[in-house]
């Protein structure tokens, strides 16, 4: 039986005792169990198996600690939302906090992204706690002005695949925010955001921005990839709560796509299969009903929030590819 919406909000109030990263060696790495939690009840696990996830979690998770900057910032939001409406709030702080969407690799943005979609109050504080007091840009904020051309971002891509003062060698031990941090200073990298061989602005829209994600994810199955494709989701439910006119908008995208280069930089530029966003036939709910006994199962926190991504972008998009990304497809493809 899937878990009730109130099975959701009680072990998302759970979830409030950890802060938002974790030890891992010499690393720190994000929490990732609100977001996991709630997309194991959008995929209609059953409560056990939201209750096993924060029995799995809790033993590595930090606990937050009350005199913590993140957990004082999440009072001052939880107090925000108290006296303002929650679309006040994040109109008066998504236009800053969305100049970072790259932030902790984009999950300031996904966290916020699912507390939103769970409605729960307390996780949405937290959200935007995390994403404030873990905030780093690539750069400054950007304009939406650019020197680019190219109407197709397909053609950019092809472009910058093989440029020198492009390349990135991969390193040891890093977190994807940290690689993404050394690719911003590669040689070409700010004439790739907005120079010449940049999107032009008719290009650079989140549709093409996720068309890009899957289809580099199916090309590759690459692990930062995926942050890609769960980052472009995430955007699609956030942006419309900032109230952006149409030029902050554009600047907004325009720093998306610094993040995006990035990203697909520090994994070596691997091609986009094009055809495997739109390949076999339609895809359909029992796609996802299918994979949810080994959902609901799985200890893989990426793989449950890819899948959730997956059928919400396709509930959207409409995209038969996303239906690739589920456990049963990745094997047989």
């Amino acid at each position: 039986m899937t878990a009730t919406p109130r099975e959701l909000q009680l072990a998302l109030d759970a979830s409030l005792a950890y802060a938002a990263t974790y030890p891992a060696g010499r690393l720190r790495l994000s929490n990732h169990l609100p977001m996991v939690l709630t997309a194991l009840h959008r995929l209609q696990a059953p409560a056990a198996a939201l209750q096993a996830h924060v029995q799995r979690h809790a033993p590595r998770l930090d606990k937050l600690a009350p005199d913590s900057d993140e957990a004082r910032a999440a009072q001052h939001f939880a107090a925000e939302l108290e006296r303002d409406s929650l679309s006040a709030v994040l109109a008066r702080h998504l236009p800053h906090l969305l100049e970072a969407a790259e932030t902790a690799a984009f999950h300031g943005v996904i966290r916020l992204a699912y507390a939103l979609d769970a409605d729960h109050p307390a996780e949405i504080a937290h959200a935007l706690a995390a994403w404030q007091t873990q905030r780093t840009a690539l750069g400054p904020a950007l304009s939406a002005q650019t020197k680019g051309q190219a109407t197709r971002l397909a053609d950019v891509l092809a472009t910058l695949d093989d440029r020198p003062d492009l390349a990135f060698t991969a390193q040891q031990d890093t977190t994807i925010a940290q690689d993404m941090q050394r690719c911003a200073a590669l040689p070409g990298f700010d004439e790739a955001v907005s120079g010449e061989a940049s999107p032009s602005a008719a290009a650079l829209t989140l549709e093409a921005l996720a068309e890009a994600s899957l289809a580099v994810y199916l090309g590759s199955r690459d692990f930062t990839a995926l942050h890609l494709v769960t980052g472009c989701h995430a955007l699609r439910l956030v942006l419309p709560h900032a109230r952006l006119d149409v030029e902050q908008a554009a600047a907004v995208l325009r720093g998306v796509w610094r993040a995006w280069l990035a990203a697909w930089l520090s994994i070596g530029r691997p091609r986009p299969d094009w055809v495997a966003v739109y390949l076999g036939g339609p895809a359909s709910e029992a796609d996802w009903q299918a994979a949810l006994p080994t959902l609901a199962a799985s200890r893989d926190d990426h793989r449950i929030k890819l899948a959730w991504t997956a059928l919400d972008e396709w509930r959207h998009r409409g995209w038969p590819g996303y239906a690739r990304v589920l456990p049963a497809a990745a094997v047989a493809a």
